[in-house]
């Protein structure tokens, strides 16, 4: 009988790795499909890679190994600028980041209060709106210190600007507090989200990823 409870395990042991092994072929799979992709695309435009030695292919694959295998506890966010120089544009996209994905976490607050809330919240759009603003320039200061850098790219274009594209990941968790903390500092400036702080604070708690 022990023998055959080692036996049922091991064939359990088997199946578990082969499942797991199938699942890293699968990502693998993903991850070279997304930087054949976007390697192409970047190569098309005429951008190439920005503030690193390594090549572009390989900060790719870093960068779509890592959310392939961190999924929803990671969010990519990609900003985008022109200046004059290179260091300009790529301080500027990263503020493009921040303001991104603030834009976003107001949008889908906004959307959420309007779609679950209406009835509640009727002829009230003037102090709701006021909430908006604050949360989302709240959002904006406290995501920024959140962003991970994770690769730029540049295009020298024909006016001799630069355009630079920097691609951000931020950790779920600590976006979730950004968003907190931003609400906090927020809700005071309406006194309708303070009424219903508990039902807005729920809508702050989503998940955010900003559309490409």
């Amino acid at each position: 009988m022990k023998k055959l409870v080692m036996m049922l395990m091991a064939v359990c042991m088997t199946l578990t790795a082969a499942q797991a092994q199938e699942l890293s072929k699968a990502q693998a799979k993903a991850v070279k499909k997304e930087v054949s992709k976007k390697l192409k695309e970047l190569k098309k435009r005429g951008y190439e890679i920005f503030g690193s030695s390594r090549t572009l292919e390989a900060v790719l694959t870093k960068h779509y190994t890592t959310l392939e295998a961190e999924g929803e506890n990671v969010t990519e966010i990609v900003g985008f600028s022109t200046a004059r120089s290179a260091n300009l544009a790529a301080s500027a996209a990263q503020n493009s980041a921040a303001n991104r994905y603030a834009t976003t976490a107001g949008q889908l607050v906004k959307g959420r209060v309007l779609s679950d809330m209406a009835s509640d919240v009727a002829n009230q759009e003037a102090e709701f709106d006021k909430f908006y603003a604050a949360y989302e320039g709240k959002v904006q200061q406290e995501i920024r210190g959140e962003l991970r850098p994770s690769f730029s790219v540049k295009l020298n274009n024909p006016d001799g600007t630069i355009s630079v594209q920097a691609f951000y990941l931020v950790n779920e968790s600590a976006a979730s507090r950004a968003r907190i903390k931003a609400f906090e500092l927020s809700k005071n400036e309406s006194a309708a989200a303070q009424k219903y702080a508990q039902k807005v604070s729920d809508f702050v708690n989503e998940r955010v990823v900003p559309a490409e």
